[in-house]
């Protein structure tokens, strides 16, 4: 309780408020009604900025009843364009925006009909039906030079199976293999083997540096080899896989010998593969005594480069020996 008011002597009880709490609305209704009060007109009713107007002005944006691809876009954006005289550098605009996709929309069968004719008369369709040409235009002599070794096999055999009665007509017509596409073959990869080594003067060309460099192609030569052996075997040409032999015989020994006996591992493999078939083909075949002649000649200079060479010899002359 507190002192008396300044005329009464009546206690008189003091109110306390915080700095920031708010005016009741009686206190604020006579401020504004209350002619003593002088305050600006813009703390009592503040008026909304330009933008704020132009806001209001536009509304709410309304969204389409049905969908559509085109994005909308706002009235003010949808304006005429106005006509300018064409100069460099300018664009013409249209006089009048483009007509909307309806997607509902289907096209007419005459629009259609003219889509198929123009489809018929283009030329993508026209080389489109140059290309397929049937198998049965070309004849078979010429349509099976584009064939595979496998498919040509697959062919013969499927006549054979058909007409059995051409079997011998066949095999007399048959020639021997043409080793001339498997002597290219060597010598391209011997070729290869000498073009890898260093052509330095003081450079070794049968150290370990330069066998690493040839080591690849050695590598490719000794499968050239069996691969081709296999081949002739598989096909039963005996006198062709001795032929061969002889024949790859001197294209291994041309090859060079190394310092490292280890690195000349890949020689002997190759005097081995082609000593083990040649003596094959010597047992299959039944030779004439002048044949096998001419054999233990070219048989007995290939001794000295590897000592599997001896069995074929003893075989030739064993033969020999039995003839007489």
């Amino acid at each position: 309780m507190a002192e008396g008011g300044f005329g009464t002597g009546e206690p008189v009880a003091h109110r306390t408020r915080g700095a920031l709490e708010e005016l009741p609305r009686s206190a604020t209704i006579s401020l504004h009604q209350s002619p003593a009060v002088n305050l600006p007109s813009s703390y009592l009713s503040p008026t909304p900025s330009p933008d704020e107007l132009v806001i209001r002005d536009r509304g709410r944006r309304s969204l389409p009843i049905e969908w559509s691809p085109i994005p909308i876009e706002s009235p003010i954006k949808r304006q005429t364009p106005i006509k300018r005289s064409p100069t460099k550098g300018m664009i013409i605009l249209r006089s009048s925006p483009r007509k909307r996709l309806q997607l509902t929309d289907t096209p007419s069968k005459d629009l259609l009909e003219n889509r198929r004719r123009l489809m018929q008369m283009s030329p993508i369709l026209k080389k489109c039906r140059s290309l397929t040409v049937s198998p049965s235009q070309s004849p078979p002599e010429v349509a099976i030079k584009g064939l595979s070794q496998n498919q040509l096999v697959d062919v013969l055999n499927h006549v054979l199976t058909n007409h059995p009665e051409l079997k011998d007509e066949i095999s007399n017509i048959l020639p021997q293999p043409d080793l001339k596409h498997m002597e290219e073959k060597l010598n391209q990869q011997k070729k290869c083997i000498f073009k890898s080594l260093p052509v330095s003067r003081l450079a070794s060309k049968t150290d370990s540096p330069a066998y690493n460099k040839a080591s690849p192609h050695l590598t490719t030569f000794k499968k050239a080899i069996i691969e081709q052996c296999g081949q002739l075997a598989e096909a039963e040409q005996w006198m062709s896989l001795v032929d061969y032999s002889l024949l790859a015989w001197s294209y291994v020994r041309a090859t060079p010998i190394w310092d490292s006996v280890q690195h000349n591992n890949c020689r002997r493999a190759c005097f081995k593969t082609l000593s083990t078939h040649c003596l094959q083909g010597l047992k299959n075949v039944p030779w004439t005594h002048e044949q096998l002649e001419k054999l233990l000649k070219k048989l007995e200079q290939c001794r000295s480069d590897h000592e599997e060479m001896q069995q074929c010899i003893e075989h030739v002359r064993t033969v020999m020996s039995n003839q007489v």
